[in-house]
């Protein structure tokens, strides 16, 4: 009885937990990819029809939240910020909407005009993708939920049969000796669900307790391959989502690039034909237009290659780091002229990756340390190695390190680093789009490894990262030196 409540508890459980992964599963296309196609739809044409389809998208997102499913559950904080967020977005729309309709009046462009078209558009966009974050965030709650209650689910399945096997051990001392083959059954019944054969059935028929157990077996292993396969369904949901986002990503990135060049384009024509004529402070005008066009172009390049990284699986290889590494240092070098810049690298460094990646993630940390190191007159970039013990297999596990001596950052916010367009210094003191060690950390995630940061002001930054070994052939001798 005791283990039959707990089933019973646990199947409530399950079924609640399913139908919250169906709202969040809901809440990302309506909150982020929906939301920002009908925003552009009014930026490209402003209509009162634009106009309410977005406020129809933003209702319906309104909708999907009002549940109170999540209430006493680990997702009540994101669905209490999606919320608060979801509250913010009318504002963000109008104040977006306000702007486009003065240009589409015939309001002059001025600087003014479109650097609060900028802010907008930033903050709204910021917005959705918090919403897409979030959602995603609930997403990963229910999917670990959902695996914990199907443990739980098993361990219950194992237990009741483990009770259904002794009370009937104890009734072989009392009836005919007859019960011994469906107790067999159900024997061969539980060994076959432990080794994965969830579509395994006793098929037992008859009117007697040995019969009813059998029968109650059989229910129970069906919801178990019920549970199964919303499992996978739900894993499936997942992995949608995440392409369905990339991919959202990739094509905004790319299509923004068109209108980036036409803008740049005329800007360089009106220069070109009629920079003479125009007053000075004019010609600064469209010299500042043409350089917002560069940094833009920069952005979204940036955001490609962000996107880029995880499209396509990796390709995985025994690779000579080091060797890798000094190429990459001698790219990096050149687009640093005029500056002595020191790249000590450890020789024998030999790891199991995909090179494209790597090439990449060893050229975002060194353009990263050369720009962070352009203030000190001798800049040094190291490369390094050291081994530590693993705390899953308490095996070795090699961490690889790329070090500096430039202006360091403050450890405590570390963790913003890794975040893409979040920014550790101003514009001002060291150029860039924030977006480098986001590429990195998704670079050294798909190869199932970990990256953290750590600095002093002042004194330099090191960022150490783990590249686990993949399955995949036996490594050779490890040439890591300790640090």
């Amino acid at each position: 009885m005791l283990v039959t409540a707990l089933w019973i508890a646990n199947n409530l459980a399950l079924r609640a937990e399913l139908e919250r992964g169906r709202m969040a599963a809901q809440i990302g296309p309506v909150g982020a990819a929906q939301m920002r196609a009908r925003i552009f739809e009014f930026l490209a044409a402003p209509s009162p029809t634009a106009r309410t389809r977005w406020y129809e998208s933003h209702q319906a997102l309104g909708t999907l939240l009002a549940p109170a499913l999540m209430d006493g559950t680990p997702g009540e904080p994101i669905i209490a910020g999606l919320r608060a967020r979801h509250a913010e977005l009318p504002a963000l729309f109008e104040a977006l909407a306000a702007d486009r309709l003065r240009e589409d009046a015939g309001s002059a462009p001025t600087p003014a005009l479109l650097e609060a078209q900028r802010l907008a558009a930033v903050r709204f966009m910021d917005a959705t993708q918090l919403v897409a974050s979030d959602t995603l965030r609930l997403l990963h709650l229910s999917q670990a939920r959902l695996e914990k209650l199907h443990a739980d689910q098993e361990r219950l399945i194992a237990g009741l049969i483990l009770a259904l096997a002794l009370v009937i051990g104890l009734e072989l001392f009392l009836v005919h000796r007859r019960i011994l083959e469906p107790l067999q059954e159900l024997h061969e019944g539980a060994r076959a669900i432990e080794k994965g054969h969830y579509e395994h059935r006793l098929g037992m028929h008859g009117k007697d307790e040995i019969a009813a157990l059998g029968a109650q077996f059989d229910h129970m292993a069906d919801a178990l391959g019920e549970t199964l396969q919303a499992l996978h369904q739900q894993r499936s949901q997942l992995e949608l989502a995440n392409r369905e986002l990339e991919s959202f990503s990739y094509s905004v990135s790319h299509d923004l690039r068109a209108p980036l060049r036409g803008i740049g384009g005329w800007a360089q024509a009106l220069e070109e034909d009629h920079g003479a004529a125009l007053p000075a402070d004019a010609q600064e005008y469209l010299a500042r237009i043409r350089g917002e066009c560069a940094r833009m172009n920069l952005l979204i390049e940036d955001l490609l290659q962000l996107a880029r990284v995880t499209r396509g699986e990796p390709v995985f290889e025994w690779l000579e780091l080091d060797v890798l590494a000094r190429e990459v240092a001698e790219r990096v070098r050149e687009s640093w002229p005029g500056r002595h810049i020191e790249f000590a690298i450890a020789p024998g460094l030999t790891v199991w990756g995909d090179r494209r990646l790597l090439g990449i993630a060893l050229a975002n940390l060194f353009d990263n340390a050369c720009k962070f190191t352009a203030r000190v007159p001798a800049a040094r970039v190291e490369l390094g190695c050291r081994e530590l013990v693993d705390p899953l297999g308490g095996g070795p596990l090699a961490q690889y390190f790329v070090r500096d001596n430039g202006a360091g950052f403050d450890t405590k916010y570390a963790a913003r680093l890794f975040v893409p367009f979040q920014r550790m210094h101003s514009q001002h003191d060291f150029p860039g789009t924030g977006i480098g060690l986001a590429i990195v950390h998704r670079i050294i995630v798909r190869h199932g490894g970990v990256l953290e940061a750590e600095a002093t002001p002042g004194e330099g930054a090191c960022f150490r990262f783990t590249l686990p070994l993949l399955p995949g052939p036996t490594p050779p001798a490890s040439n890591a030196t300790p640090t």
